[in-house]
């Protein structure tokens, strides 16, 4: 048996996420495992809707198993990102499968190399002291050592196959390229459009075109997420964070991940003369801090992550979704002695510092919902077994 891990969000599941999991199985996978953002992706924004959700779209649409990656890590850096997703995929895949732009998985495995040298390491060191953005000083880089045009996605698999190369992971690298439009397009276009145009086709009411771009199952859960008032405003979300941050100064949050360089200092100014959250996040911003990394700077200081934590593995794991050969992996990973697996969220470690933040982030996750719910809703869920 081959079993294939894909690190993923499924914010939605699009038909890009179909044609992945179509050229996994024409690599050779006879298992998918995917190993999924939960409540708050990478981008520091939160999934539009809940995990169980997702998963559950994904087990119908082809997975086998779906397993939680936990906040914090789902809305870090991409280091910390794929430290933290592919520690998990080691205990139940031989193979890490991912789309990018190269396609070529030789080149970026080249391209990893030359990142964990100490030459590379010391120069992005250099320059990030120096006051550069990391993203920008790392593309850069790469571009410097003889890898240019490089998308987003190749960027990021460069860092799981990083993660896969220091840790010493038992896990052969398979990339397909990746086709449709850019990941953060905004403009649905073509057969394949990114998930960042269908959220904002959803944002402006327009349903009907978004699910044209999504599988029979996905446009059915987004249907019925829209439908039950269980579909997250990330507006909402940054009005609530203004009120947050107004009350705050940014010695508050010394010590907090992504808030270096006085940007706590900078979101909390800002949050004074901020009269919406939209407004907020533009006073927030320059040129070397992201609308990713400002987000994920306000959840962190909202939960109070610390890059200590982001530097820890994850203690454990969720299921959220699981066919009979998902259920076989589970079987052997217990047998194995392998990563906690959570069945029920109620068994988590309920004083463990992960379970903690989940707790914190699923309360602001929840008052988010058009429809909201009790902080402790989440804990009412279960996974979908098909």
């Amino acid at each position: 048996m081959s079993d294939y891990g894909i690190v993923c969000e499924f914010n939605p599941f699009h038909n890009g996420h179909a044609y992945l999991f179509k050229k996994a199985r024409e690599s050779g996978a006879d298992r998918i495992i995917c190993v999924m953002s939960g409540n708050a992706v990478q981008r520091g924004e939160l999934a539009m809707t809940d995990k169980y959700r997702r998963a559950r779209t994904a087990l119908e649409c082809g997975a086998d198993l779906v397993l939680e990656l936990p906040y914090p890590w789902s809305s870090a850096g991409a280091e910390f990102f794929a430290d933290a997703a592919t520690y998990i995929a080691s205990f139940f895949c031989d193979t890490l499968f991912f789309g990018s732009e190269q396609g070529k998985g030789e080149a970026l495995i080249d391209a990893a190399r030359v990142c964990e040298s100490a030459e590379f390491l010391n120069r992005f060191k250099e320059r990030t002291a120096s006051g550069e953005g990391a993203a920008a000083v790392f593309a850069s880089l790469l571009e410097e050592s003889g890898f240019g045009s490089l998308g987003s996605n190749d960027l990021l698999g460069i860092s799981y196959i990083r993660s896969v190369l220091r840790n010493g992971y038992q896990m052969d690298i398979k990339t397909t390229e990746r086709i449709g439009t850019a990941y953060n397009s905004e403009t649905l276009t073509g057969e394949l459009p990114s998930a960042s145009a269908i959220r904002r086709l959803v944002e402006n009411g327009d349903l009907e075109s978004a699910v044209s771009s999504l599988p029979e199952a996905s446009a059915r859960a987004l249907r019925d997420a829209v439908e039950s008032g269980e579909l997250v405003s990330n507006s909402e979300m940054l009005d609530a964070a203004l009120m947050y941050f107004r009350l705050h100064s940014g010695s508050d949050f010394e010590g907090v991940a992504e808030t270096s360089g006085g940007l706590a200092n900078r979101i909390c100014s800002a949050a004074r003369e901020a009269k919406d959250g939209e407004e907020l996040m533009r006073l927030s911003g320059t040129k070397v801090y992201t609308n990713a990394r400002i987000r994920r700077a306000m959840l962190y200081c909202m939960t109070g992550v610390s890059e200590e934590m982001l530097r820890a593995r994850p203690e454990y794991t969720t299921l959220l979704a699981a066919n009979e050969r998902g259920r076989e992996l589970l079987a052997l990973n217990r047998k194995r002695g392998g990563i906690k697996v959570v069945t029920k969220p109620a068994d988590a470690p309920l004083h463990s510092e992960q379970y903690e933040l989940s707790s914190k982030l699923d309360a602001i996750f929840t008052l988010s919902l058009k429809n909201k719910k009790s902080a402790g809703e989440m804990m009412k869920k279960s996974a979908y077994i098909g």
